[in-house]
């Protein structure tokens, strides 16, 4: 039931009254919030959560991969 409640967003500190624990550990070792709600709360709450990438320049692109290239070359030449 308190997991439930949690789920359904309500405070802890709540659950922890109305289950008449004194201290707020034990009412955590009783409840269980799922990642799934962990993951919804994040997606709506975090200011970069929704921020869009932006689209990387065809040069930086091609810088990229020259970079990849190189350490990829080194790599073969250290091995």
């Amino acid at each position: 039931m308190a997991t439930m409640m949690l789920n359904g967003g309500a405070d802890v500190r709540f659950v922890q009254a109305m289950l008449g624990h004194a201290h707020l550990s034990t009412t955590e070792i009783y409840t269980r919030v799922a990642i799934r709600k962990l993951k919804e709360v994040h997606a709506f709450s975090h200011p970069g959560a929704n921020l869009e990438r932006p689209e990387i320049s065809s040069d930086l692109e091609e810088e990229k991969e020259k970079l990849l290239s190189s350490l990829a070359a080194e790599s073969l030449e250290e091995n």
